[in-house]
């Protein structure tokens, strides 16, 4: 077996100047010994492809991704049930589990993340841009409301008395965009007059209607079923139509 004091060097450091000069002959069996390459201080070894770095990163996209969802989840329970008022930043904080500090870093702020939430809650309404069955729409609307036991995001936002312009707007362009437009779409072909005026009415009675059964305010209507409001708001947006095609100089049907 190799020795390194049978050459002459000290165990555990450089050989000195001043020691006995080493034998050459095991300086060249050092020199022949397989070993390990040596890397420096401003040296790094080549990255294996699929290894711990790519790794690395796939796992911090998960836990970014994971981060971002529960905040999300967080904002639009506390926002449906709250409103956008009475919630902070680090109310989502503490309800998703995760550092407040993190909103700014993921949304930019509450207002987008309130943005975010009303979007993330829109997505679940099934509604044909061109059109819109106000009965159908209320059935789904009032069903999600009860199972949460809350209006929503978007109707909290409307009736709130907000400092913050930008939740209210967001709130009344989702409503223009997934539910008056539509109507008025369907208003229009059916030959209503002035639908986007009627769209609005009809909208702002199924959002009243929405904020009221909730509340508990009124026995009859928090009793009713969604698909009795459904079909009571669905005979309103007809009564809008056949009463244009009833009006004078209107075209006979």
């Amino acid at each position: 077996m190799f020795s390194w004091s049978a050459c002459g060097l000290p165990v555990g450091g450089g050989w000195c100047p001043k020691a006995a000069p080493p034998d050459p002959a095991c300086l060249g069996a050092i020199v022949a010994a397989p070993h390990a390459p040596v890397q420096t201080s401003g040296s790094a070894a080549a990255p294996v492809a699929g290894g711990p770095r790519r790794r690395n990163a796939r796992g911090r996209k998960r836990d970014a991704d994971a981060t971002r969802a529960a905040l999300l989840d967080a904002a639009r329970d506390l926002f449906a049930r709250h409103g956008y008022d009475a919630v902070t930043v680090r109310d989502i904080g503490e309800h998703a589990g995760v550092d407040a500090a993190l909103i700014a870093r993921y949304f930019g702020g509450k207002a987008a993340l309130y943005r975010a939430a009303v979007d993330e809650d829109s997505r679940n309404v099934t509604v044909s841009p061109e059109t819109l069955d106000l009965g159908a729409f209320t059935v789904e609307a009032l069903h999600r409301a009860d199972r949460r036991g809350a209006p929503g995001p978007l109707v909290q936002a409307l009736l709130s008395r907000s400092d913050v312009p930008e939740a209210r707007a967001a709130a009344a362009d989702e409503l223009r965009t997934r539910l008056i437009s539509p109507l008025a779409n369907r208003l229009a072909a059916e030959g209503a007059d002035d639908p986007a005026g009627r769209a609005e009415v009809l909208i702002s009675c199924l959002i009243g209607v929405i904020a009221l059964r909730t509340s508990n305010l009124f026995e009859d209507l928090s009793s009713m079923s969604p698909e009795a409001i459904g079909a009571t708001l669905e005979a309103a947006a007809q009564t809008h139509t056949e009463s244009t095609q009833r009006a004078p100089g209107s075209a006979a049907t």
